[in-house]
């Protein structure tokens, strides 16, 4: 006899609950942010070539390791952190005048007065001509023959014995007659040109002196004939190595007054200063090499046999007759 087979009742509540259990969940949508930062970045966890060759001891171990260096939201807040100090700096980045040359093809953000390239370049093309033209002048500046030199030594004793004048016209005076006195063929020599297109007109005096057979030029206070305000460093350093004193014929000064003259000009034009006509090459040239007159004093044993003379005339009695 069959046993009775009993059948629970089944309630339509609970499996129809079941069922809409089973059925299959639809996927959790991500945000495009969070898919991108889920994505592995072997590149990036590439440190050196031989990670790229994984031997076969290590092959199990690089399920753990890409997992342990998978970015995650971990990295995400880093890179949210660097973004906000990133965007706090900023104004003390802008404060300095430093500014972005994105937009410029260049991804350095270097401010233009960190580097000029073409004030760089010029300031090194001046380096090197005021080197050229420091040497040139160190060469010119030493007298050029024995003569030369013995008559700079006379002069600069003579400068130095009367060092109390202040006056530039009775110093030139005073050496003109001392050079007299120690057998030089001396003379007080005054320039004068006339006015021209790029020169105003002018006279200059120095002291002119015949060495054998040569005309020699003496000027006492030739540096100062140089000075120009707010000068830069470079002209500044070829101001000093031209002397108080100075010995030469004709050729030799108007090179050095030509190089002298253009290191000036580039400084004014540098401190960005007007070039006065004066300061000219032209004109400082027509100082010492412009037509000329001599001015030569009697000598001094002459003059002073002539006023005896005339003393002894006035004092001696008339005879008569």
């Amino acid at each position: 006899m069959p046993f009775p087979m009993k059948v629970q009742p089944i309630d339509s509540s609970t499996c129809t609950e079941s069922i809409k259990n089973d059925t299959v969940k639809p996927p959790v949508l991500k945000s495009r942010l969070k898919r991108f930062f889920d994505r592995p970045f072997p590149s990036v966890l590439r440190i050196s070539s031989a990670a790229e060759k994984p031997s076969a001891a290590g092959a199990a171990n690089d399920g753990a390791v890409a997992a342990e260096f998978e970015p995650s939201s971990v990295c995400l807040d880093k890179m949210v952190e660097n973004f906000i100090e990133e965007n706090n700096e900023k104004p003390s980045a802008a404060k300095f005048g430093r500014k972005c040359n994105c937009f410029n093809g260049n991804s350095n953000d270097s401010s233009d007065d960190e580097f000029d390239f073409s004030t760089g370049f010029s300031d090194s093309v001046t380096n090197s001509s005021f080197g050229d033209s420091s040497d040139t002048l160190k060469s010119l500046i030493p007298c050029a023959s024995v003569a030369e030199r013995n008559l700079l030594a006379d002069t600069s004793k003579i400068v130095e014995k009367h060092k109390s004048c202040k006056r530039k016209d009775d110093l030139r005076k005073v050496v003109t007659d001392e050079l007299l006195a120690l057998g030089y063929k001396a003379s007080t020599c005054k320039s004068k040109w006339e006015k021209t297109s790029s020169v105003p007109a002018g006279e200059y005096e120095y002291i002119d002196v015949t060495v054998e057979g040569e005309r020699v030029m003496i000027d006492l206070d030739f540096r100062s004939e140089f000075e120009i305000a707010r000068s830069t460093g470079n002209y500044k350093a070829v101001l000093q190595l031209l002397p108080f004193i100075f010995v030469g014929k004709a050729d030799r000064t108007q090179q050095i007054v030509s190089i002298v003259s253009e290191a000036a000009r580039q400084s004014l034009k540098k401190k960005g200063m007007h070039i006065a006509p004066w300061r000219k090459p032209e004109y400082m040239k027509a100082k010492w090499l412009s037509p000329y007159s001599r001015i030569t004093p009697a000598p001094r044993a002459a003059a002073a046999e002539e006023s005896d003379a005339v003393a002894e005339s006035k004092e001696a009695p008339s005879e008569s007759c």
